[in-house]
């Protein structure tokens, strides 16, 4: 299990950045005056805005700020179940389904539960009931929407309701949608929710201790069936509370993994490429990431050693031609310093990028899985999954985005 100086490495990588852009004007004001009097930049000379107190307390920020633990996400081994968008109905537009899923990926993970989609037999979602739409007689004129949202963990397998909860929210925008975007802030990690999670996670790890047979047969099912990232997804959703389907999963999985890298070899070359395409001679830890994924015993892995070479010479390249041009150029330093941190910790940030598309196969084969079994249910079921919610979300690429303060939503 990876610790969380991981992911404390990308949010100093971020706040470097940051801190870079924000400083740019006055060290190129600064550099400009240099040059008229004749001086050099001098990188040795050059502070960072940043003193060691303020980065360790921006650091200590990010910390308590990101609600969510990408470390956790990636590598707990408590209970995780898949997390669902509800159903885009009326105000509630796809944009809006997608904050309201993200809210309750977010609660999940303050409540110690992964939801990133990866465990194909216990969903999380909301039913959404309207029960106020009016605009406001005052000037200048607003909109005011209310629902009710009605929170409930469900057993895909057998269809149980393992727990649920009811909040209330009021949003006030210039327009209907906007009032609804508004009042997806006010849900809340309240009591009420934490006490349905806690009897969900309780209801959940009973589930996995009564019915080892059941995932082993599930396993077997999506192995035989060639579907080995949905077979590695019903692995990693095993909680380690459950000591005995865990104990099972844990010696299968690195056998159902290396079958799933074998098989999905072709689409990570592929992926590669593209990540190499879109890269330039620019750092790039995805590179990394998918040539330490693709086996080395596979037809694509030569290949793979091909593109990796060429990348690590254009980054060799770009850091010599930095390295000739830092000591007189200031942007030229900057962007020297920030290739340097990135390949200092290349090796980390590879590791989590990969964890993240092996995450990303597991999630994408559990939704397809899902999808299909929905479609087998009866009417009676299919009613209450499409109540329920509408679409299996991921979550990885935007708890990383909270984590790195990249996320541009006010939320």
């Amino acid at each position: 299990m990876k610790t969380t100086a991981i992911y404390t490495i990308i949010a100093f990588f971020a706040i470097f950045l940051c801190a870079c852009n924000n400083g740019q004007k006055n060290q190129e004001s600064q550099t400009t005056q240099q040059s008229g009097s004749g001086k050099k930049f001098r990188p040795e000379e050059r502070t960072s805005s940043l003193s060691d107190k303020e980065r360790d307390s921006l650091l200590a920020e990010k910390k308590m700020n990101a609600t969510i633990s990408l470390d956790s996400l990636l590598y707990g081994h408590g209970v995780r179940f898949s997390v669902l968008e509800p159903v885009v109905q009326g105000d509630i537009t796809q944009s809006v389904s997608e904050r309201i899923g993200c809210k309750l990926l977010e609660i999940a993970g303050q409540n110690g539960i992964s939801g990133t989609g990866t465990n194909p037999s216990f969903v999380f979602g909301t039913e959404i009931s309207q029960t106020g739409r009016a605009a406001t007689g005052t000037a200048p004129q607003k909109m005011t929407v209310k629902y009710d949202l009605t929170y409930k963990v469900m057993n895909a397998v057998s269809g149980d309701v393992y727990a649920t909860a009811i909040q209330s929210i009021t949003g006030v925008g210039n327009s209907f949608e906007e009032a609804s975007q508004n009042a997806v802030k006010e849900i809340k990690n309240t009591p009420a929710l934490q006490k349905m999670l806690k009897t969900a996670n309780d209801r959940i790890i009973q589930w996995y201790n009564e019915n080892v047979k059941v995932v082993k047969n599930q396993v077997e099912k999506a192995e035989a069936e060639g579907d080995f990232a949905l077979a590695l997804a019903t692995l990693s959703s095993v909680p380690e509370q459950a000591k005995a389907a865990h104990d099972w999963a844990s010696q299968k999985q690195p056998n159902t993994l290396e079958k799933m890298l074998h098989k999905k070899a072709a689409d990570m070359l592929g992926e590669m490429q593209s990540a190499l395409a879109s890269s330039g001679d620019e750092f790039n830890p995805e590179v990394g990431a998918y040539f330490q994924l693709i086996p080395s015993d596979s037809p694509e892995y030569q290949s793979a050693k091909q593109i990796y070479a060429e990348y690590e010479k254009k980054c060799a390249d770009r850091k010599a031609a930095l390295e000739a041009k830092a000591e007189r150029d200031e942007e030229a330093a900057r962007e020297l310093e920030k290739l340097r941190l990135g390949q200092e910790h290349e090796k980390e940030l590879a590791e989590i990028e990969a964890d993240k598309i092996k995450t990303k196969y597991e999630a994408k084969a559990n939704a397809a899985a899902m999808e299909r079994e929905m479609r087998r249910e009866s009417d009676n079921k299919k009613g209450f999954w499409g109540s329920l919610g509408s679409r299996i979300i991921g979550g990885i690429d935007w708890v990383a985005n909270k984590i790195t303060g990249n996320d541009d939503d006010e939320d």
